[in-house]
């Protein structure tokens, strides 16, 4: 008797755990039950995600995806802001739900966490003096290019132009700087912070020009914690019908369109991110 009581006892346990794995693993579920989604979001990196400064409110591409996202699931949007540094662990130990907080895919991260379509793809250019000799990336091929230091465009230039001297800065602000003096011949940075440099030149940003082509693309995908298949599914759903619907072109329109002082076109569509 007693060891058939130990049995019912361990079967009835196993279940209990088994229906909290689950419970706990639907968190699509959970996220409708409370009608709210938890985004992660950068709040220093104009325009993705930063501070209105009439509003105070945080405004962005990166928050308008989440409000997006959270509307095509019925629920309503929540933003937590983060540090770079904590985006991924707060993601894997529960504090958010996903991710608008201008995550670049790669195998390494792919591991910590799950990454759904693409939402926006980053263009890695470089920029030279206007009024120089250099009209393709090509022709740096053996000239000085400022870098951040530890940055992934390290490697992209290393790969495109061995020949190439990198003189590596501590941030992107001095990297450029050292351009617009002419200590060096080009400077390599995402699309969009480039075109933001430029337009601080005022009077001055036509002495800048970027160069064709791009020497690396970086995929931005939604972070979302591993095991939750149902709402990696779901989150894909939701940029689907956006795209279908014309509201990501919008997005992008608004913050880095032919209207915007960014004046980028968009070369992508809401689709998975390939290895």
């Amino acid at each position: 008797m007693k060891r058939l009581i130990a049995c019912i006892g361990a079967a009835v346990l196993g279940v209990s755990f088994i229906g909290t794995s689950i419970a706990h693993a639907d968190q699509l579920a959970d996220i409708k039950k409370r009608r709210t989604l938890v985004c992660g979001i950068v709040s220093n990196n104009p325009p993705f995600g930063f501070q209105n400064p009439d509003s105070r409110e945080i405004v962005g591409y990166d928050v308008d995806f989440c409000k997006g996202v959270a509307k095509q699931l019925g629920v309503e949007p929540e933003l937590k802001v983060l540090s770079l540094d904590a985006r991924i662990p707060e993601l894997t130990q529960g504090r958010i739900d996903i991710l608008t907080a201008s995550l670049t895919y790669n195998p390494q991260r792919a591991q910590q966490v799950d990454f759904s379509h693409i939402y926006f793809v980053s263009n890695e250019v470089i920029a030279t003096s206007a009024s120089g000799p250099y009209r393709t990336v090509n022709d740096l091929a053996g000239k000085r290019i400022s870098t951040v230091k530890g940055s992934s465009d390290i490697p992209a230039v290393q790969q495109l132009l061995p020949t190439a001297q990198l003189v590596s800065y501590d941030d992107p602000p001095s990297a450029f700087m050292a351009l617009t003096q002419r200590k060096v011949d080009g400077y390599v940075m995402s699309e969009s912070i480039m075109r933001r440099f430029i337009e601080r030149l005022g009077p001055n940003a036509k002495t800048i020009a970027i160069l064709s082509p791009p020497i690396a693309r970086q995929y931005w995908g939604l972070g979302i914690k591993k095991g939750e298949p149902t709402l990696v599914a779901a989150v894909n759903q939701a940029l689907g019908a956006m795209e279908s619907s014309g509201q990501s072109q919008q997005i992008f329109d608004k913050w880095l369109g032919a209207a915007s002082s960014y004046k980028m076109k968009r070369d992508f569509t809401a689709a998975p991110i390939q290895d």
